[in-house]
């Protein structure tokens, strides 16, 4: 393992030396047993992104608590049942399930015999994805379960990915790019997973500008590329605070909204040049669809026809017009009273008639 990347190993049998082993790590804990004796056994990576440790344990009522986390703390338990408690929050954690111990928050862990896996993230990170400076960030984490079972399961693939690829080979924790992209993925899951924010970002209730300088901005690169961290800076938010901001007051995601944009200019592109022999391929590169065929997916989607079957409506439609002014003209140059311009349908004839000489009814 290369050296930048620290491993920890211990070993205890006495609570001094299990709160030696946790403080490496978390900083400020205090490991206990009911009736003194334990063992504890703790491998731990420490890295500048993300920490990870590996702890087996057991006796009666082993009790880790953590008075303040000094960085934000996702607990996955691996084999046994492991009872989390923080603030008003209480989790009993068995076999895969995951639980949370915020940033700043007070936490208590007991179990009995587990083997259990600490991630450990730094503020540092955190402030990164949620764009605002380190100092800033001050996390609001409203539950310490996973919003729904397949982000927990994510987690979980992301953590072994971290854990067993990126810090697990050398010849991949020393590539500062790989290592790099696969903690900041990590460090996403979680916020996504536990739905923290930044409270700052909380407030609703400048949605509506957020929202608005964020949908200017899309409109402005329908047909250019633009990423939605690039839109988040210039509504001036992070990308969460986007995402929230969309959810509360569209019900849709950032990415989701831009398709949607995307599509409409799209559907009034092919409208607009149906008849100036305008393809779909040409259509699906100037709105950022490099793949035609996904171009016809999403908008058979959105509409509930292919963007060919558009396309062949328009044409047939202006095809019709055009033979019934092509027929119209005909007529009009045989003579048909039909088509002299009389909206009655009355000959010029009849019309002057009925009117008398004079112009008078």
């Amino acid at each position: 393992m290369l050296d930048s990347l620290l491993r920890l190993q211990y070993s205890a049998a006495d609570p001094v030396a299990a709160t030696a082993a946790a403080c490496a790590v978390l900083g400020s804990a205090a490991v206990s047993a009911r009736h003194g004796a334990l063992l504890w056994e703790q491998v731990s990576l420490v890295d500048d992104g993300v920490s990870i440790s590996l702890i087996r344990s057991r006796g009666d009522a082993v009790h880790l608590a953590i008075p303040v986390a000094t960085e934000l703390v996702v607990v996955q338990v691996d084999a046994g049942e492991v009872t989390l408690s923080s603030g008003d929050h209480r989790l009993v954690l068995g076999e895969h399930d995951l639980g949370l111990i915020p940033l700043g928050a007070e936490a208590d862990l007991v179990w009995s015999s587990a083997q259990l896996q600490l991630f450990s993230v730094p503020a540092a990170p955190l402030a990164r994805l949620l764009g605002v400076p380190r100092t800033a960030v001050q996390l609001h984490a409203p539950r310490i379960d996973p919003v729904g079972p397949e982000l927990g399961e994510y987690l979980r693939r992301t953590g072994r990915l971290l854990s067993s690829e990126a810090f697990g080979s050398p010849a991949v924790y020393e590539r500062d790019l790989v290592r790099a992209a696969t903690v900041e993925l990590f460090t996403a899951v979680v916020v996504e997973t536990f739905g923290i924010t930044n409270r700052s970002e909380d407030a609703s209730d400048r949605d509506a500008g957020v929202i608005r300088r964020a949908i200017a901005e899309m409109r402005a690169h329908l047909t250019e590329p633009v990423t939605v961290p690039e839109v988040a800076a210039s509504a001036g938010v992070s990308v969460r605070g986007l995402q929230m901001a969309f959810a509360r007051q569209l019900r849709i995601s950032p990415l989701l909204h831009l398709r949607q944009l995307r599509l409409e200019a799209a559907r009034s592109a092919l409208v607009d040049e149906a008849t100036a022999g305008t393809t779909i391929a040409e259509i699906a590169r100037r709105f950022g669809y490099a793949n035609s065929g996904r171009f016809s997916t999403h908008y058979r989607n959105e509409y509930g026809e292919a963007p060919s079957s558009t396309l062949h409506r328009i044409r047939s439609g202006a095809e019709q017009a055009a033979r019934v002014d092509a027929t119209r003209e005909s007529a009009v140059v045989a003579g048909d009273p039909r088509y002299d311009g009389d909206p009655g349908g009355r000959s010029g004839r009849e019309a002057t008639a009925a009117t008398g000489s004079d112009g008078t009814a």
